[in-house]
């Protein structure tokens, strides 16, 4: 595993997701400013193939508008309002493209991101796929692969990407591996980097210990994401030898973890 200067990092899940609009560049910059380890994004292909930021297969909960996103123009998806829903101060925010997001990172050299794929090819694999490489293009034009983590709920789609860009990016899946789509071909710990631990089938979102030991074993890094942000799950997480915490109020977090001596 790499090595870092903090013992625990903290992610932005979408942004500093708690207080603006998610997958914007203003809330982006909110978490920039704290500064956070890291970024998570979320990315989609619209229809006339330019890569835009949206978690949702719709703009239906984040937008003023209805539709699949793939079915969009991007001068359809500009004309959006993808800020109003989080509070009428945030009215006319705009969906930004991927490309918008690099050039905004130009000034955070030391910034990683975590980039996830949100077209799936149970859906439509040849999609998927050239979302994928699309994606990828722009990372390699803007010289920043070794900043990247890319991120699926697709085994299919991280095998793909493993195998055409010859073992270059550090892939992050989900544990246990039943949570994603498609099956594996060849053993998840061989390859990924991270593992986002999901206690979705247990009691608490907190997975046992072994679970944890079972990934670090491996040299894969123990990743979780509390969409609640609660200092409970972030005790046991800890205890357990989480490495990464993506949060959807990253600053809550960091204040956690400095006053407990894990984070500068």
């Amino acid at each position: 595993m790499d090595t870092y200067k903090n013992a625990v990092r903290v992610a932005a899940h979408r942004g500093n997701s708690r207080y603006y609009p998610e997958n914007t560049l203003i809330g982006f910059r909110s978490a920039l400013e704290l500064p956070v380890d890291q970024l998570e994004i979320d990315l989609h292909m619209c229809k006339d193939g330019h890569i835009v930021m949206m978690h949702d297969h719709t703009v239906d909960r984040t937008t003023n508008g209805t539709g699949r996103v793939r079915d969009f123009t991007l001068a359809q998806l500009k004309e959006l309002d993808a800020g109003s829903w989080k509070g009428e101060k945030f009215a006319g925010t705009k969906i930004p493209t991927f490309i918008e997001f690099l050039e905004m990172l130009r000034d955070y050299p030391e910034m990683t991101v975590n980039v996830e794929l949100k077209d799936y090819p149970r859906e439509d694999p040849e999609w998927a796929r050239i979302s994928a490489d699309k994606s990828i293009a722009l990372i390699e034009e803007y010289g920043i692969a070794d900043r990247i983590w890319i991120n699926c709920w697709s085994a299919e789609i991280l095998e793909y990407i493993d195998e055409k860009y010859n073992h270059r990016y550090r892939l992050h899946g989900y544990f246990p591996y039943s949570l994603m789509h498609g099956a594996w071909s060849r053993d998840p710990l061989s390859y990924m980097h991270c593992l986002c631990l999901f206690g979705k089938d247990l009691p608490t979102p907190v997975r046992p210990r072994e679970d944890f030991d079972f990934v670090a074993s491996a040299g894969v890094e123990p990743w979780c994401y509390f969409p609640g942000d609660e200092e409970e799950y972030y005790d046991g997480a800890i205890a357990n030898g989480v490495k990464l915490l993506t949060c959807n109020d990253p600053k809550k977090a960091l204040d956690y973890l400095r006053k407990r001596g894990l984070h500068e």
